[in-house]
Protein backbone atom coordinates (compact mmCIF):
# COMPACT_ATOMS: atom_id res chain seq x y z
CA UNK A 1 0.00 0.00 0.00
CA UNK A 2 1.46 3.34 -0.93
CA UNK A 3 1.32 6.37 1.34
CA UNK A 4 -1.55 8.03 -0.55
CA UNK A 5 -3.77 4.95 -0.17
CA UNK A 6 -2.91 4.72 3.51
CA UNK A 7 -3.77 8.37 4.09
CA UNK A 8 -7.08 7.91 2.24
CA UNK A 9 -7.92 4.89 4.38
CA UNK A 10 -7.17 6.67 7.65
CA UNK A 11 -9.18 9.72 6.60
CA UNK A 12 -12.20 7.49 5.89
CA UNK A 13 -12.11 5.64 9.20
CA UNK A 14 -12.07 8.80 11.29
CA UNK A 15 -12.51 7.77 14.89
CA UNK A 16 -11.64 8.46 18.47
CA UNK A 17 -8.43 6.52 18.02
CA UNK A 18 -5.96 7.27 20.82
CA UNK A 19 -2.98 5.14 19.78
CA UNK A 20 -1.72 4.46 16.26
CA UNK A 21 1.21 2.19 15.53
CA UNK A 22 2.35 1.87 11.93
CA UNK A 23 5.20 -0.29 10.64
CA UNK A 24 6.39 -0.49 7.06
CA UNK A 25 9.24 -1.97 5.14
CA UNK A 26 9.44 0.04 1.98
CA UNK A 27 11.68 1.93 -0.35
CA UNK A 28 9.11 4.72 -0.46
CA UNK A 29 10.45 7.45 1.83
CA UNK A 30 7.12 9.27 1.48
CA UNK A 31 6.18 7.45 4.71
CA UNK A 32 8.76 9.66 6.41
CA UNK A 33 7.02 12.90 5.40
CA UNK A 34 6.31 14.34 8.85
CA UNK A 35 4.26 17.22 7.47
CA UNK A 36 1.89 14.83 5.75
CA UNK A 37 1.45 12.77 8.94
CA UNK A 38 0.92 15.98 10.93
CA UNK A 39 -1.85 17.14 8.58
CA UNK A 40 -3.56 13.76 8.70
CA UNK A 41 -3.40 13.53 12.50
CA UNK A 42 -4.54 17.12 13.02
CA UNK A 43 -7.49 16.77 10.64
CA UNK A 44 -8.72 13.21 11.17
CA UNK A 45 -7.28 11.94 14.46
CA UNK A 46 -7.75 14.74 16.99
CA UNK A 47 -7.92 12.31 19.93
CA UNK A 48 -4.62 10.63 19.11
CA UNK A 49 -2.25 10.65 22.07
CA UNK A 50 0.50 8.28 20.88
CA UNK A 51 1.85 7.68 17.40
CA UNK A 52 4.48 5.07 16.65
CA UNK A 53 6.08 4.93 13.22
CA UNK A 54 8.54 2.16 12.44
CA UNK A 55 10.20 2.37 9.06
CA UNK A 56 12.57 -0.37 7.95
CA UNK A 57 14.71 -0.23 4.88
CA UNK A 58 17.47 -2.49 3.67
CA UNK A 59 20.50 -0.66 2.45
CA UNK A 60 24.00 -1.35 1.29
CA UNK A 61 26.67 -0.05 3.65
CA UNK A 62 28.75 1.13 0.68
CA UNK A 63 26.03 3.58 -0.34
CA UNK A 64 25.91 6.66 1.82
CA UNK A 65 22.80 8.73 1.49
CA UNK A 66 20.63 10.75 3.75
CA UNK A 67 17.21 9.43 4.67
CA UNK A 68 16.05 13.06 4.35
CA UNK A 69 17.66 14.25 1.12
CA UNK A 70 17.93 18.03 1.16
CA UNK A 71 15.95 18.41 4.38
CA UNK A 72 16.59 17.97 8.05
CA UNK A 73 14.62 15.53 10.20
CA UNK A 74 11.05 16.83 9.97
CA UNK A 75 10.00 14.92 13.09
CA UNK A 76 11.80 17.47 15.28
CA UNK A 77 9.10 20.12 14.99
CA UNK A 78 7.07 21.38 17.94
CA UNK A 79 4.10 19.26 16.82
CA UNK A 80 6.11 16.04 17.30
CA UNK A 81 7.89 17.10 20.46
CA UNK A 82 4.62 17.87 22.24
Amino acid sequence: MDISNLMDLISKIYSRLKILSFTTQSKDIAYLNAKRWEQLISKYLPHLKKFYLNYYECFDYTNKYSIYPGESDQFNSLFWIE
